[in-house]
């Protein structure tokens, strides 16, 4: 006698304001898509001598502000510069500085005056 078949269950899709971050390094920018679409990003510039990350602009789309998109962005743009332990970060853009001193354990990644 065969074993009755368990129901498989459905696929679930992600919820609607589900956020999804990406590194998009041919861009320069982590960016956030929300249901495929995007819904922010924060670009960035790699310099060298020491070596620096520069977070020059965030942009949240009208259509998805006040959601927690960006803070989204720059947390994980932080946790892989933190991951990767290779550059400090040069917080140019006001959103990026705010967030950064909201997050005083982030303090560590901040270069100083001189870049290092």
């Amino acid at each position: 006698m065969s074993q009755p078949q368990q129901p498989q269950a459905a696929k679930q899709s992600p919820a609607p304001d589900e956020v999804e971050v990406r590194h998009e390094p041919e861009r320069a920018r982590w960016a956030a898509y929300v249901d495929g679409e995007e819904a922010g990003f924060a670009e960035y510039l790699l310099a060298e001598d020491p070596p620096r990350i520069v977070f020059p602009h965030t942009v949240t789309h009208p259509a998805y502000g006040g959601r927690g998109v960006a803070s989204q962005v720059v947390a994980a743009a932080l946790a892989q510069v933190r991951a990767d332990g290779e550059r400090r970060v040069v917080p140019q853009c006001s959103f990026v500085h705010r967030y950064l001193d909201q997050h005083p354990e982030l303090g560590d990644l901040v270069a100083d005056s001189s870049g290092t």
